[in-house]
């Protein structure tokens, strides 16, 4: 009986299944001009594919799977590569003469490194517009074409991260503001002082003892933003040393570390760190474990200002459709803490200059490339553009690859689209879900992903911001860049704490300039030239 019982379930949701499907992508869609199968007179064309996200072994033996192969007349082998050792793993493959025919590039820098290898074959322009006409025009406005662009020709299909139009976050202790007399959330250089010398002295837990501070390692870059665009974005140290800023010097790129700018800024926060507005563990991070948004100095009450985080770490703004919202992630961590505490989003601070601006992430994302492999057949360049162009254009097919099958893989709630299956056993990728949609991520992400979640950051993330300025993928950059991280750390460091005169900013931008800084900047300024002639 209970085996009966099964079966029916199961042909029950089978037929959900193909009904589901055929409304997404059959009755319900309209395939755009283009977007259908290439070679409809032709058997399927088989991909080696590797444009995805890999967290879990995927399977293509599923509704979802099966009708993107019908669709684009393609059969998928689809690869997985550990992403906790990408390139060492890829790196193997590619090196035995082993590739796919479509993946993504997590690392922009490799662009050259794999031209070099015969590896990426270059897409031409007249493809892009016209097989993935809106898609291109897409990608023009947000002119991110230098991002893949190697000696004139590019080399892959741009991706792009909406999160990336925001600033990251300021966020006050705002009843520790209150405790000690300020009313107004601080905005310039001088009133972030004042408060920051308060949460220091005048005790804005009201516990009676002196064990508070002004703020840690989070908030430097927005000090640092008040003279310039921070040189350095990341004080708990990347070991990719990828975060290196550069800014932009009339026409040339340049490293932002080694401004003067960044001398003044130095001199600033060695003067606070002195007056002990700086926690002292700065040094080891806010972040101490756990998850790298997470601030345990700021959710145990030690520390009265931190950022880094993102919009949707700290929404402070409960969606009201909603019942089960708790906020951002972080906000959720804070008032599990600090019950009775609360927080107000503030405004990068505004330096002596008029200067201001927290780091802002990437706009420009992992990039898809075609291998050359591939590109001996002008069928699966093809399809992968109307792969791109339906993902960017057709709802319908992209809430299906990304979110599955409704009322089978999710569900709409109040126009939100909520997760029916959350086994760990049952993994998306098993299911065929997030594995076709070519990292596309237009306003359909927007939309699918929490619609309160960036009206919210409309709201309050719209400020100054210092977005990464992008430099091309060059050899000396992968030679030098982590032992330039680690000198400039270990500088920035020891000038807060005051091991270090201010002065000795000039022997670091020496060293910086001779043990690669100046080869960087050169090999990137005549790249971005030739990227411009070969327009």
């Amino acid at each position: 009986m209970k085996k009966r019982r099964h079966v029916k379930k199961t042909a029950i949701v089978s037929l959900l299944l193909a009904a589901s499907i055929l409304s997404a992508c059959g009755g319900g869609a309209k395939a755009p001009e283009g977007g259908n199968a290439s070679g409809q007179n032709q058997g399927p064309i088989a991909i080696d594919w590797l444009a995805y996200n890999s967290y879990n072994q995927p399977s293509v033996d599923n509704p979802i799977g099966k009708m993107v192969q019908e669709r684009f007349n393609a059969t998928f082998n689809v690869w997985y590569i550990d992403p906790k050792s990408w390139d060492d793993n890829l790196n193997v493959k590619l090196g035995s003469g082993v590739m796919p025919d479509i993946m993504k590039i997590p690392n922009k820098q490799n662009i050259a490194k794999y031209v070099k290898q015969g590896i990426l074959a270059p897409i031409p322009r007249e493809m892009l517009e016209k097989y993935a006409p809106q898609y291109t025009k897409y990608i023009d406005d947000k002119k991110i074409w230098d991002q893949v662009t190697y000696d004139g020709k590019i080399y892959a299909i741009p991706t792009t991260n909406p999160d990336g139009e925001y600033p990251t976050a300021v966020v006050w202790r705002e009843d520790w503001l209150k405790n000690v007399g300020i009313t107004k959330t601080p905005e310039t250089i001088q009133e972030y002082e004042a408060a920051l010398t308060k949460f220091r002295n005048e005790d804005p837990d009201k516990n009676g003892k002196k064990d508070t501070y002004g703020m840690s390692d989070f908030a430097i870059p927005n000090i640092l933003g008040a003279f310039g665009h921070p040189g350095i974005i990341d004080f708990k140290g990347n070991q990719n040393g990828v975060s290196l800023e550069f800014t932009k010097k009339g026409d040339k790129v340049v490293f932002a570390a080694t401004q003067p700018e960044m001398k003044e800024a130095l001199a600033l926060l060695q003067k606070w760190y002195k007056d002990g507005l700086i926690d002292p563990e700065f040094v080891t991070s806010e972040n101490s474990s756990g998850y790298w948004a997470h601030s345990q100095a700021f959710y145990n009450g030690r520390i009265g200002l931190t950022g880094k985080g993102a919009h949707y770490h700290w929404r402070n703004e409960l969606d009201p459709s909603n019942p089960a919202d708790k906020g951002g992630g972080s906000f959720e961590q804070f008032k599990k803490s600090q019950p009775n505490g609360t927080v107000a989003l503030g405004k990068p601070a505004v330096g002596p200059q008029g200067k201001s601006g927290t780091p802002q992430w990437d706009i420009s994302s992992m990039p898809v490339g075609i291998t050359t492999k591939a590109a001996k057949d002008p069928r699966k360049m093809e399809t992968l553009l109307k792969m791109v162009e339906t993902a960017a254009t057709d709802f319908d097919y992209y809430v299906a690859v990304r979110k599955g099958t409704k009322d089978v893989d999710y569900k709409l709630e109040n126009d939100r689209y909520v997760n029916l299956i959350t086994d760990s056993n049952n993994p998306e990728e098993k299911r065929g879900l997030n594995i076709f949609h070519v990292l596309v991520a237009n306003d359909f992400y927007k939309k699918i992903s929490g619609k309160f979640n960036y009206d919210y950051a409309d709201k309050h993330f719209k400020y100054s911001g210092y977005s990464p300025v992008f430099v091309p993928p060059v050899d000396s950059y992968t030679k030098y860049l982590a032992s330039l991280y680690k000198l400039t750390l270990e500088t920035y460091y020891k000038i807060i704490t005051g091991e270090l005169p201010v002065s000795a900013f000039d022997d670091y931008v020496q060293k910086f300039k001779s043990g690669g800084g100046d080869a960087i900047e050169k090999e990137a300024n005549e790249a971005l030239a030739a990227n411009k002639a070969g327009k």
